[in-house]
C-alpha cells in the first residue's frame, strides 16, 4: 500500500504541521514540530488498521522497511479491520495552545495528540485502541476523558472568533491597565499584521515610562501543564517593564523592538514562560552591564493591575527586571528563587523598576 497523506494543516500558533497518512494497511496522525530545522521532531498516535491486525507488533520486515506499524489484534476495536477513511470527512481541530491537536471524522473525536503526547512515554489517543499499546492509549468514553472537554472548548474557541473578539478584550485589558497606572501615551500593534493581535503601550507617569503589553493573554502558552498543577495561573501573561523616562529615551527603539519580540518565544520555541524565568538581552545599560531580564510576577510594591479572568483563566503581570552577568550566572546556577532571596534592602521596594543598577547583592 502506497503512503498516502489524507489531510495536512499548519498549526495557527506554534510551528507545527499535522498531517494524517495511511501506509501499510494503518493510519498514523502526526504532530511535525520545527518542520524546517534541524529540531525536527514527530509526535504521533496509531489510527486504525485497515487490513487484518497481526498477532504482535509489526514484523522485522516492516521495521527494517521503514513502514510504519500495525497495531495488534489485541488492541484493536477492529481486529479484522477498520473502514477506509475518507479524506473528506476529516478534521482537524488545534488546541487553543496550538502545541496539540485532535482529529476528528464526521465530528466525532478519532484521536487526541496532547500537548503531552505523541512521544515514547505517552503515544497519544486513539477510539479504536483498546489497551495500552506501544503506539496509542485509548481515548475511552467522553464522560471519563477530559480531552473530549478540550477538543470541544477549542472548537468553540475557533468558531467563536470574529472581528468584534479582539476589540472586548482589547478594551478589557486597557481599562484594566489604565484604571492603575493612567492613560496611555502611545500604542503600537506588535502583531505584524498576522493573528493573534497583540499590542504594546507606554504610559507617562510623573518621571517614569512603564511599558505594557495587551493581548499576549488572548491565547495560552503552550506546554504549562506539564510543570504546574494549576496551569489556569500561569498559561495568560501579559508582560511590564518601569523605568525613568529618561533612561528609556537612551535606548527606546532598543528596548520596545526587545519587547515586542518577547511574546512571540513561548508559542515560536513551544516553550512557556513564566515567573522566576529569565531571557537574555542586551538592550539594558547603566552602572553595570546587564545581559538578561528576569520576569517577576507581582514583586513588592509594584502597581497592581487587576485583570480580569479570560475564558476561566487568571491573567498573570510578569515584570520584567534587568539583571548582570554576574546575576543571570548566578540564577542559572542556584535559581531564580534564591536570587530573588538576595534582593538588596535599599532596592528591594523598587525591584520592578529598571533604574540602571544591580537589584541584588551576591556577597551576602
Amino acid at each position: 500500500m502506497e503512503s498516502k497523506t489524507l489531510i495536512e494543516e499548519q498549526s495557527p500558533l506554534c510551528p507545527i504541521v499535522a498531517f494524517v497518512e495511511e501506509s501499510n494497511q494503518c493510519v498514523y496522525f502526526y504532530l511535525m514540530e520545527h518542520p524546517d530545522s534541524e529540531a525536527r521532531r514527530f509526535r504521533t498516535v496509531w489510527v486504525r488498521n485497515y487490513g487484518e491486525a497481526p498477532d504482535d507488533i509489526s514484523s522485522v520486515e516492516d521495521m527494517r522497511s521503514g513502514l510504519p506499524p500495525r497495531l495488534p489484534a489485541s488492541f484493536c476495536a477492529h481486529p479484522d479491520g477498520a473502514e477506509k477513511l475518507s479524506p473528506e470527512k476529516l478534521e482537524i481541530v488545534w488546541f487553543e495552545e496550538g502545541d496539540a491537536a485532535a482529529l476528528l471524522y464526521e465530528e466525532d473525536v478519532l484521536a487526541v495528540i496532547p500537548g503531552w503526547g505523541g512521544n515514547d512515554e505517552y503515544p497519544g489517543y486513539a477510539r479504536d485502541c483498546i489497551g495500552m499499546a506501544p503506539y496509542g492509549m485509548p481515548l475511552g468514553d467522553p464522560s471519563e476523558n477530559v480531552l473530549f472537554k478540550r477538543v470541544e472548548q477549542a472548537r468553540q474557541f475557533w468558531q467563536s472568533w470574529d472581528e468584534e473578539s479582539w476589540p472586548q478584550l482589547q478594551a478589557s485589558l486597557l481599562q484594566a491597565i489604565e484604571n492603575s497606572l493612567g492613560k496611555h501615551t502611545k500604542y503600537y500593534a506588535i502583531d505584524g499584521g498576522s493573528w493573534p493581535p497583540r499590542a504594546m503601550i507606554t504610559i507617562e507617569q510623573g518621571d517614569v515610562t512603564y511599558v505594557v503589553t495587551v493581548g499576549v493573554s488572548l491565547v495560552p502558552q503552550p506546554v504549562v501543564e506539564q510543570y504546574t498543577e494549576e496551569p489556569e495561573k500561569h498559561r495568560r501573561i501579559e508582560l511590564a517593564l518601569a523605568l525613568p523616562t529618561v533612561l528609556l529615551q537612551q535606548n527606546e527603539q532598543g528596548i520596545l523592538q526587545y519587547i515586542s519580540g518577547l511574546p512571540n518565544i513561548p508559542w515560536q520555541q513551544i516553550t512557556w514562560i513564566g515567573h522566576g524565568h529569565t531571557i537574555n538581552s542586551d538592550q539594558f545599560s547603566g552602572d553595570e552591564e546587564f545581559t538578561a531580564i528576569l520576569l517577576v510576577q507581582s514583586p513588592e510594591h509594584a502597581p497592581h493591575i487587576p485583570f480580569a479572568s479570560y475564558r476561566g483563566d487568571d491573567i498573570s503581570l510578569l515584570w520584567m527586571v534587568p539583571i548582570t552577568e554576574a546575576e543571570h550566572e548566578y540564577a542559572m546556577q542556584n535559581s531564580s528563587m534564591k536570587l530573588l532571596q538576595k534582593a538588596k534592602e535599599t532596592t528591594a521596594d523598587s525591584l520592578w523598576l529598571f533604574d540602571g543598577q544591580a537589584k541584588f547583592s551576591l556577597s551576602r
